[in-house]
């Protein structure tokens, strides 16, 4: 099954957002919950969630995925990374504890989030010792709910290289925590080696995210635009093996439908079975 996001629709009506993507082709939803009213407002938020979960469904669309969604008075999972260690990694866990409590109210089973980017002038080694013992935590709040928390990696952040992943992966030593990776982000981390990047992290990927891209951090391009050899990428993935859904990523694309109906397209042409 192919997912796709609605975090390229910032407005109007979400369920002609979830008609449309569901007309171009997606199979599932990795939902983005800010753009969609009333979802976390803590008066509303229940009984909407509810009826989000039944509008997903009842447009073909079940939703597979959630990207991680703000807590109000929470910095975000890197405040991990601040100057009180022992209230950041709290606010961290309790924001991955808000967002696993509303990925199984949806239905979802996976919860995408970054790791974060090194401060000026911090350790890195006392970094790296906080951001496991915070996943640590985090793999306990989520694993007896059945929702895992994919890491995507981005050009720049803590985790994010082929050496880096795996060692973070084999030091949390849980099935919850797995490496998100975005073809677009691996192309430009590895400046062009996104198949080896691939390779490397054998063992450790969850969801995978299909994208087209060049030398240019965050633009996702539709399948053939860029320089990156898809279908390569795809098929390496398929080696070494994954625990995750296929979702289509087009942060940065001001024409999502368009690109969704191009990878659709692709796909059955060549790995039909993702569409399935």
């Amino acid at each position: 099954m192919l997912l796709a996001s609605n975090h390229m629709f910032p407005t109007g009506p979400i369920e002609g957002v979830f008609e449309r993507l569901k007309m171009a082709g997606a199979g599932g939803l990795d939902l983005f919950l800010p753009h969609i009213p009333y979802l976390l407002d803590g008066r509303f938020g229940p009984k909407n969630l509810a009826l989000c979960r039944q509008a997903a469904e009842a447009a073909g669309l079940p939703i597979k995925s959630i990207i991680g969604a703000p807590l109000q008075g929470n910095s975000g999972f890197g405040a991990y990374l601040g100057a009180d260690a022992d209230k950041g990694r709290a606010e961290s866990v309790a924001f991955i504890k808000h967002n696993v409590d509303l990925a199984a109210a949806l239905g979802a089973s996976h919860v995408c989030i970054a790791e974060g980017r090194l401060p000026d002038g911090a350790d890195e080694r006392e970094m790296w010792t906080r951001l496991v013992r915070t996943l640590k935590e985090c793999a306990a709040i989520a694993e007896p709910q059945g929702v895992t928390i994919q890491i995507e990696l981005h050009p720049g952040l803590i985790a994010s290289t082929p050496e880096k992943a795996p060692r973070l992966i084999a030091e949390v030593g849980s099935r919850a925590v797995r490496i998100c990776l975005d073809f677009c982000h691996a192309n430009v981390i590895t400046q062009g080696d996104p198949v080896g990047m691939i390779r490397a992290l054998k063992g450790t990927l969850g969801a995978i995210h299909i994208a087209d891209g060049v030398q240019v951090p965050g633009l996702h391009l539709p399948i053939g635009q860029g320089e990156i050899d898809v279908d390569a990428c795809i098929r390496a993935v398929k080696e070494v093996g994954h625990d995750g859904p296929w979702v289509l990523c087009m942060y940065g694309n001001a024409f999502p439908e368009f690109t969704l109906k191009t990878a659709v397209r692709f796909l059955k042409d060549r790995h039909s079975d993702i569409l399935e």
